[in-house]
């Protein structure tokens, strides 16, 4: 699904210049009123790989709202988009949560801690922490602010903020700033195709690991995890004759790779369908 996402934002990008050259060289259509608008949309099925899961089967829901804003003459646009991965980590129930030099070998419970390169290199084998089965919930948050860089089609480019979060093991709430291209949906139309791809260069959280006498030296150690993001979005809109409302059929996921101290790199995709409301 990754590769599906690199081409279709290849297609994207592919199709930028030639609209803007067909543009130019035909007389000025009357602009596209701004858009506005707010969809949500649940996971109709999905995966999920990081240090908990091989590839666990995952649900989710997300929302978007986006809004273009004519400012003398020129268009930007602000946009908010919170995406959610459900999924369940399954382990025997052999031994109780925690951080542990005594993991068994080979069980589905046994998670590489946040800073295991560091813990690896004064252990062997290193500890790990001990997870039993759980729900787990993954969660991306983007903001971004963009500006037009097609006369009429509705192409942007912009800078972002994401965060990253989840609900297990005390890990923090990661952050990092990026950039992007955005392709809006053109509700005005009956069918249109949107896409979006961004990429944030560090995004970081403080973490403090465990305190415990076995550690030594590295016993409440402080770590900053450290990830790549790469988040996209791509799907297809059906605007309803004489409403304000819309169906939305997509395919949306994200992928971190380390950069320093997390545990894993961490993949989530889903295809989705919801429906939206323009203003």
């Amino acid at each position: 699904m990754f590769k599906l996402a690199m081409f279709c934002l290849g297609s994207l990008l592919a199709v930028i210049p030639r609209a803007a050259a067909a543009q130019d060289a035909a007389p000025a259509p009357t602009p596209a009123p701004a858009e506005r608008f707010v969809m949500v949309d649940g996971t109709i099925t999905g995966k999920t790989f990081n240090e908990l899961t091989p590839g666990a089967s995952t649900g989710g829901w997300g929302i978007r709202a986006a809004a273009e804003v004519p400012v003398i003459g020129h268009n930007w646009m602000a946009s908010v988009d919170y995406r959610q991965y459900d999924y369940t980590h399954t382990a025997p129930a052999t031994m109780a949560n925690g951080f542990t030099f005594a993991c068994p070998a080979g069980n589905a419970g046994c998670v590489t801690p946040i800073g295991y390169q560091t813990y690896n290199s004064q252990f062997s084998p290193g500890p790990m922490n001990f997870v039993n089965t759980l729900s787990a919930q993954d969660s991306t948050t983007q903001i971004g602010i963009s500006t037009k860089i097609a006369p009429v089609e509705r192409y942007y480019i912009g800078v972002g903020y994401a965060i990253k979060g989840s609900n297990y093991l005390g890990y923090p709430a990661e952050s990092g700033l990026g950039f992007g291209i955005d392709k809006l949906p053109d509700l005005d139309r009956a069918l249109s195709f949107y896409g979006n791809f961004w990429i944030y260069f560090n995004v970081n959280g403080q973490y403090t690991g465990p305190t415990l006498p076995a550690l030594g030296t590295l016993s409440g150690l402080r770590f900053t995890p450290a990830y790549h993001l790469y988040a996209y979005h791509f799907g297809f809109t059906y605007t309803l004759r004489h409403l304000p409302v819309f169906v939305d059929l997509s395919d949306v996921g994200d992928r971190a790779d380390v950069i320093t101290a997390g545990p894993s790199n961490a993949l989530h995709n889903a295809l989705s369908m919801g429906a939206g409301l323009k203003f």
